[in-house]
């Protein structure tokens, strides 16, 4: 070996000691936030697991505390998984012991899991002049058979009133049909407060028939139209149990709203007793479209022990979320979540639980349960990044989806080792 060979292999053996260092140096644990909700709970735990679904960090979470979790090592692709276990009244009226986990997979460093607080409905009172008689009253919000508060009408002054209970700032709709008309007229009130609710019944527009709106297959489909305001959505119309739409659907809606509708049709199935939407469609628009389209992915799942495998054909979707339902006999029963990409579905090893529960995690998980997977598959318009998807679900933005237009495509599978 000549002198300038020697230095050459020198060189690099010292560059790739540098290049190490400097790996280990830019290698950080992972840490990660859970803001809990108000729970009583048998346990609540935020833990961390590697690809092979080891445990690698944990903590216990209290009821409305903001939990920090911070790794003592590097994870390639750490998975995050969320568990409360808490208790729910059975058919029989006996309580059962749910563990309600939630796992993303291949997390994002200082991922922040959020909880979404409920703004509390105030009553709100309606008035409604140059109403003499009334027909029929419906709060879509509540019910589109018969509205369950009061209603009063003053003859002397031709005023109806009545109550509407919505967060303040919320917006409002209903239809009403009076003096002898032969159709319903409609009030909206953008947001709730002051002198929101007082209108007059001659200058209320009537709403129209939009339609056909056209559907992807011959199934059972529900709808649900909302419409919007700045501050959140009110219900317009929806289709109502028993009665389910196929072929297509002609809801009754305001003509135009300045700030749109959403618009979520999902077709009704069931697999071993549990229900479920085979397609979902959850977008927001301007105009309703003339039809309904449908996802095209298609994929099949398998499972052998902790490592399931998914194989997924025709296009790609953004997201895949696995629900694992284990819900009847005498418990503990199980509802888990799991996010992750088709990537991190090709292979998957199902993480495992804190040690103080691994016995319950055998036996969930083990021979003889009637256990479901829904394994759905989102795609977005918006095509979003991975992780912008993540932000989202863990923030809580209930309406980032439908804003990104979301089609979804759900497979049901029996669950076994």
């Amino acid at each position: 070996m000549n002198r300038y060979s020697l230095v050459l292999i020198l060189a690099i053996g010292l560059w790739s000691g540098c290049n190490k260092d400097d790996d280990e140096q830019d290698c950080t644990p992972p840490e990660y936030t859970w803001n809990t909700p108000t729970f009583e709970s048998q346990g609540s735990w935020l833990w961390v697991t590697d690809t092979s679904g080891a445990v690698i960090a944990r903590t216990e979470a209290e009821s409305q505390s903001n939990v920090l979790l911070m790794a003592e090592q590097c994870a390639g692709h750490p998975n995050l998984n969320l568990l409360e276990i808490s208790s729910t009244a059975a058919p029989d009226n006996t309580n059962r012991t749910v563990f309600n986990l939630i796992s993303v997979l291949n997390a994002p460093d200082r991922l922040s899991w959020d909880t979404l607080p409920s703004p509390r409905p105030e009553q709100w009172e309606v008035a409604v002049s140059g109403v003499s008689s009334l027909d029929e009253l419906l709060w879509p919000a509540q019910s589109k058979e018969i509205f369950a508060g009061d209603i009063f009408i003053d003859p002397a002054a031709d005023l109806l009133s009545f109550a509407l209970q919505v967060p303040e700032g919320a917006p409002a709709y209903a239809t009403l049909q009076a003096n002898g008309e032969a159709t319903p007229r409609y009030l909206w009130a953008p947001a709730a407060g002051p002198d929101a609710f007082s209108f007059d019944y001659d200058a209320l527009p009537a709403p129209v028939q939009a339609g056909p709106i056209g559907l992807p297959n011959a199934g059972n489909w529900r709808y649900r139209i909302f419409g919007l305001a700045p501050n959140g959505e009110a219900v317009l119309d929806y289709s109502s149990m028993p009665d389910l739409v196929s072929g297509s659907f002609d809801p009754l809606l305001p003509a135009s709203l300045p700030d749109g509708f959403r618009l979520l049709v999902q077709e009704e199935n069931t697999f071993e007793g549990l229900p479920f939407a085979a397609n979902r469609y959850n977008k927001i628009v301007s105009t309703l479209p003339g039809s309904i389209t449908a996802s095209t992915t298609a994929f099949s799942m398998e499972r052998a022990g902790d490592t399931l495998s998914v194989s997924t054909t025709g296009d790609t979707p953004d997201l895949y979320v696995l629900r694992i339902i284990d819900y009847q006999g005498a418990g503990p029963w199980l509802n888990w979540t799991i996010y992750g990409t088709a990537r991190d579905f090709e292979r998957l090893v199902l993480p495992q639980w804190p040690e103080v529960f691994a016995a319950n995690r055998s036996v969930l998980l083990g021979n003889g349960r009637q256990t479901v997977a829904l394994l759905s598959a989102r795609s977005y318009d918006s095509r979003p990044t991975y992780g912008q998807i993540l932000e989202a679900i863990a923030q809580q933005q209930t309406h980032w989806e439908a804003e990104q237009g979301m089609l979804e495509r759900t497979r049901a599978f029996q669950f076994q080792p």
